[in-house]
């Protein structure tokens, strides 16, 4: 009787046994699929990760002409006896992208455009980035702009006064500009005279 008791013990056992193994053999089947199915996953984010890069780097540079372009063109129109460019370097780190501006005059000088060239072609600069992020944002196509080309060269007035109506007739803009120098007002389409008599502005 105790013989048969210990038989039916050990066939209790093993079934439990091979239960058990049944059990880690159908976990480790499952485990092994879900692997399966994240290294697909995995995959299929890397390659869309290097797709999105690759659009991305495309859209940035096209971007980054586009601005190059119009503040090279600015400052030709501006300065038309020095050979300027601007320049914007887009450089990555540690997932962030990091933009850097230089301005060049071509064989004289190449770096921050206050260190190398001062106060008027940073005006022009300013001014131009200013127009970018008008319609970069979308917003109405107006500038309200107060003395903004204060430290540029009575030499450059007028050439500034040609490029401000150039870009409002290619760009659909109106300005309004406040100034003192009358050079500014050369290619102007409309003038008006703000002055104080009997301590009241009147404008004509």
């Amino acid at each position: 009787m105790m013989l048969e008791q210990e038989i039916f013990d050990l066939e209790m056992k093993v079934n439990e046994i091979t239960f058990m193994r049944r059990e880690d053999l159908n976990r480790q089947n499952s485990l092994e699929k879900e692997i399966k199915f994240l290294d697909s996953e995995i995959s299929i984010l890397e390659k869309t990760s290097s797709l999105f890069k690759h659009l991305l780097d495309v859209l940035l540079d096209k971007k980054k002409q586009e601005i190059q372009h119009l503040i090279t063109y600015g400052l030709k129109t501006v300065f038309t006896d020095l050979d300027l460019k601007f320049h914007i370097d887009i450089e990555p780190k540690s997932n962030t992208i990091y933009t850097t501006f230089r301005t060049e005059q071509v064989n004289v000088a190449d770096g921050d455009v206050l260190e190398c060239f001062g106060g008027g072609v940073a005006n022009i600069e300013s001014f131009l980035l200013r127009i970018i992020t008008l319609f970069q944002t979308k917003l109405a196509p107006y500038l309200f702009l107060d003395e903004v080309f204060s430290y540029l060269s009575d030499e450059y007035v007028e050439n500034c006064s040609l490029l401000l109506s150039n870009l409002c007739e290619k760009l659909g803009l109106t300005m309004f500009i406040i100034t003192h120098k009358e050079l500014m007002l050369s290619h102007a389409n409309q003038i008006y005279h703000a002055y104080s008599k009997n301590n009241e502005l009147n404008v004509k």
